[in-house]
């Protein structure tokens, strides 16, 4: 599913928090918008800020938006098994669906050619010794999957947002993520 044959998508990254996911949107819809894409963005956050059940969508299209949240997202990505449960089913049929299988159990993740599943968490802890960058990570393989953003747009995004001492980092996160679907 190539992002620039569709008239609009709707994404929705899951898990909890503290996991960097609303940093991770924010780097999305800013590279969407590098790319003339319109955006509509929204956030939600459990009662407890660390730890507690967040999410946070986008909302992408050429054309005007007049959605105001996502229901059912054309990409899910999920990085908690709290966030897989609560959300693994409220997706499109033919939604892409990118999970964490460090922290979602595998009996869960279901056989499809729309799923990956990658141990995000474990490999950016053993190659960078650290969890921080798993969000770019994940951004890294769903643009290397459906090249939804430019990569100058995204490379771009990350260093404007991220930490300036951490931009680095980040973008061996994004490439390790990128590198998972070749």
């Amino acid at each position: 599913m190539e992002f620039k044959k569709q008239e609009k998508i709707e994404i929705r990254f899951s898990g909890t928090g503290g996991q960097g996911l609303v940093l991770a949107s924010i780097i999305l819809a800013e590279a969407l918008m590098r790319d003339g894409f319109n955006i509509i963005t929204g956030e939600s956050h459990g009662i407890e800020a660390r730890g507690g059940a967040s999410s946070a969508e986008i909302i992408a299209s050429k054309k005007e938006i007049f959605d105001l949240s996502v229901i059912l997202p054309d990409i899910l990505v999920a990085i908690s098994q709290q966030a897989y449960d609560k959300y693994g089913k409220k997706i499109k049929k033919n939604s892409l669906v990118i999970l964490d299988s460090s922290l979602i159990r595998s009996e869960s993740i279901p056989d499809s050619e729309n799923v990956y599943a990658f141990p995000f968490t474990r490999l950016i802890r053993e190659e960078l010794s650290t969890t921080l960058p798993t969000n770019i990570c994940f951004l890294g393989t769903l643009v290397g999957i459906n090249k939804i953003v430019s990569m100058d747009s995204i490379r771009k995004a990350i260093l404007n947002r991220v930490p300036k001492k951490s931009g680095n980092i980040n973008l061996k996160a994004f490439e390790l993520g990128f590198s998972l679907i070749k």
